[in-house]
């Protein structure tokens, strides 16, 4: 059995951006050598997810609307509240709430997604896509890849 594990860095624009990672997951894929197995996909980051959707225009416009109707960002939040909060605090988080991002990715489910790989590629569908999704500011991020099987 092979393990690979390779990791991305890259900036974010913020803002409930979505970022298309499908091509550099199956180049990683492709270098694993891994003809049959499993692809993980994962975001150690909080206000950050990794999904598999389409990617397109009208459906991406269509999430943002209604991630920011269900969890506006003009809402109280505890966790904004610095009179309140007492734990994980980042002096930069101080400058900008982040209530809502956090709200959004529990919504939202785990930070990654497993795809089946077969004969060296990802089992997608027709228009699926892996896609990284920014809850929160622009910021540097991460994501990791680890490929499993023969």
């Amino acid at each position: 059995m092979k393990v690979h594990q390779q990791e991305r860095h890259f900036r974010t624009r913020g803002g409930l951006h979505v970022t298309d990672i499908t091509d550099e997951v199956n180049a990683i894929v492709r270098e694993s050598g891994v003809s049959d197995g499993i692809c993980c996909v994962y975001s150690p980051h909080t206000t950050c997810c990794v999904r598999v959707n389409e990617f397109e225009k009208g459906f991406l416009e269509d999430f943002a609307t209604m991630l920011k109707r269900l969890v506006p960002s003009s809402e109280y939040y505890a966790h904004d509240d610095w009179d309140k909060r007492t734990e994980n605090i980042c002096p930069e988080d101080m400058d900008f709430g982040n209530g809502h991002s956090h709200c959004m990715a529990m919504l939202l489910g785990t930070a990654g997604e497993s795809v089946p790989v077969r004969d060296g590629e990802l089992c997608l569908g027709t228009w699926q896509r892996v896609l990284f999704i920014e809850l929160d500011r622009e910021r540097d991020r991460r994501w990791l890849v680890q490929v499993v099987g023969n």
